[in-house]
């Protein structure tokens, strides 16, 4: 599985809500029509507010609620690489560039644009010792 993830976020002109709104109606449709085919997964998690500003475990450190610089993760879930190499190939088509690049002019704030290709290592939600720091004679973990 590979995966990219794509920090994103919108033109100071928009609010949340019609970044949220345009991003589902016009470039997430796009995306889907262009190249959802080579998706395993599309995700949008959606964001305004993220916890931060210190340890969660001293209540005055500072952390809570802040303001954050991107207002989507998008998460492509592809098979392996060589669908994203399949998918920016796609995107770099006459007529399909200048569509993408047009809409991302009206919202999007390309200089704030994060991407993220990432090689997934999936362990599933079972949980095996075998490997760990819970490896022990004892099953008590270990961190040497």
């Amino acid at each position: 599985m590979y995966k990219v993830l794509h920090f994103i976020k919108r033109k100071p002109h928009m609010t949340h809500e019609q970044f949220k709104e345009h991003f589902e109606r016009s470039h997430a449709a796009m995306a889907l029509k262009f190249c959802g085919h080579l998706f395993s997964e599309y995700r949008r998690n959606y964001v305004n507010v993220v916890y931060t500003g210190g340890d969660s475990r001293d209540e005055n450190s500072g952390y809570g609620p802040r303001e954050w610089e991107w207002d989507l993760i998008s998460e492509w879930i592809l098979p392996n690489e060589e669908a994203l190499n399949e998918i920016y190939r796609i995107m770099q088509e006459p007529g399909i560039d200048e569509l993408f690049w047009a809409d991302e002019d009206r919202f999007i704030d390309r200089t704030a644009t994060v991407t993220v290709p990432c090689d997934v290592r999936d362990v599933g939600t079972a949980f095996n010792p075998k490997g760990t720091v819970f490896d022990t004679p004892t099953g008590e973990p270990s961190w040497d």
